[in-house]
């Protein structure tokens, strides 16, 4: 058996995600797929003892192969033989692909090679995980496109097998995925069962958060070490922002009111009552604000995030939610510049969209924004971490302070192009004399000499809640 020559990397990657995690509207399926495909990405090692991990996300992972080049072959076999056992082969697709590292080559380019085979087996295979062949009539109630075969308790329509195991396993890995965030003895965990519980009568809040241009900063990783430390420095962020999430997010008796979509790598998706929005957005790039990377080449980057948040009722489907969370993310970046080597903390952004009196957004999210909102415009919907706390605050104030009634009124008369002073001035007679000072103070930080966003604080006036940030 010759000695190997090179250095051989392997790559997989979960892909057509569409049709293995996010295929129902049933939140516990949808924690259970993405945490199984965590799971697998960092089980292979455990099941492959010559590999060792470099770089893993929620989906994705990066190992090096410590093998001769005779065993690569029979490696990446075995490789595909895990993904395809259970639980994985019920839902999941997966490709893998193995390269040798050329001699001089920075292992950024190497990866990039990974990716694009990656991306052609993807290419080239179904995009659906294919169920057993079984003997039934009915469809799944929870997906309808596989066959239904399993009863779930307390539920009237039958599950695939796909949705059953996924169903099964989020209920275990939410949990562990909480506990592996705190240090010694983890608290003793108990979480709302569903959306309605956790909404407790109110609207609650879909939060996409994904990190500003990390797979630029990855191109500046050449070498393992730096891909390790990078992954070590957005886990340590994470985990931070978890830990505080968890201990803050309001409880019903001792179940917390917070669920996990997604969670790994650079993106998170978590729901939490609307009210508790603001706080754990705060928490979060708080966590990240101080965060900076440094390659081995000293390239030095400050790790920033951008999120999207939809606020709505909790019995709207939540795929729905979640895109137009995601588009609304994308929305946060477009301030960003190309260069994330100039990012600082003032680059951690979100924007947000007020569904609450809606079912459904027919266009863009921003599009309709632009034409629900005019003439406020999109920006007045985004915020930086800097703007955050001010503009929570101020709407405090003027929730408790503004005549509520008379804020229908502006609105009404600037999305009819008419002026607002009069109208304004009513208002202001109408507040005590003593609290008029703290009110105009928190008028103008909103407000910054455009009377456009006056529509902003009619959209805020139900998402704020009462406790200052």
């Amino acid at each position: 058996m010759s000695s190997s020559t090179q250095e051989w990397y392997l790559r997989i990657e979960a892909v057509n995600l569409d049709h293995s995690v996010y295929d129902t509207n049933d939140i516990s399926t949808i924690r259970g797929g993405s945490s199984l495909l965590l799971n697998a990405v960092y089980k292979l090692t455990e099941f492959i003892g010559k590999l060792e991990k470099v770089s893993v996300g929620a989906s994705t992972g990066l190992y090096k192969i410590n093998a001769q080049d005779s065993e690569i072959q029979g490696i990446e076999q075995s490789i595909r033989k895990f993904l395809q056992s259970e639980h994985y082969a019920h839902f999941a697709t997966f490709v893998v692909a193995t390269a040798g590292k050329e001699p001089q080559e920075s292992l950024a380019n190497l990866n990039k090679r990974l990716i694009t085979e990656c991306a052609w087996q993807q290419y080239q295979m179904p995009s659906f995980s294919f169920p057993a062949p079984c003997d039934t009539y009915e469809d799944c109630g929870f997906g309808g496109v596989r066959p239904g075969i399993f009863g779930i308790p307390g539920k009237e329509k039958k599950a695939s097998q796909s949705v059953y195991t996924r169903r099964d396993a989020g209920k275990d890995l939410r949990k562990k995925l909480y506990e592996q965030s705190f240090d010694g003895i983890p608290p003793d965990f108990q979480f709302t069962d569903d959306l309605e519980e956790l909404a407790q009568g109110g609207d609650i809040a879909l939060i996409h958060f994904d990190g500003n241009r990390f797979g630029n900063i990855r191109d500046h990783c050449f070498f393992e070490e730096d891909f390790r430390k990078f992954d070590c420095q957005v886990q340590g962020i994470h985990k931070k922002a978890i830990r505080q999430i968890v201990e803050q997010t309001p409880k019903t008796g001792n179940r917390t009111r917070l669920e996990t979509l997604l969670w790994g790598g650079d993106e998170i998706e978590l729901v939490v009552p609307a009210s508790a929005a603001w706080k754990t957005l705060k928490l979060f790039f708080d966590s990240a604000e101080a965060a900076s990377f440094q390659t081995a080449a000293r390239n030095s980057f400050n790790l920033t995030y951008s999120a999207g948040v939809v606020f709505c009722r909790h019995n709207l489907p939540i795929l729905q939610i979640r895109r137009y969370a995601d588009q609304l993310c994308s929305i946060a970046k477009q301030q960003l510049s190309g260069e994330p080597e100039k990012f600082s903390s003032h680059d951690n952004r979100f924007a947000y969209l007020n569904m609450s009196s809606f079912d459904l957004v027919a266009r863009d999210v921003d599009s309709f924004i632009d034409s629900y909102h005019q003439p406020a415009l999109l920006e007045d919907f985004t915020f930086n971490l800097d703007r955050l706390g001010p503009i929570h605050n101020a709407m405090l104030t003027i929730t408790r302070s503004f005549p509520r009634n008379k804020i229908y009124e502006i609105v009404e008369k600037l999305q009819h192009g008419l002026p607002v002073d009069e109208e304004v001035n009513r208002a202001l007679d109408m507040v005590d004399s003593s609290a008029r000072s703290g009110l105009e103070e928190a008028r103008q930080v909103i407000l910054d000499n455009r009377d456009e966003r006056w529509l902003l604080i009619g959209d805020l006036w139900n998402l704020i809640g009462t406790q200052a940030l």
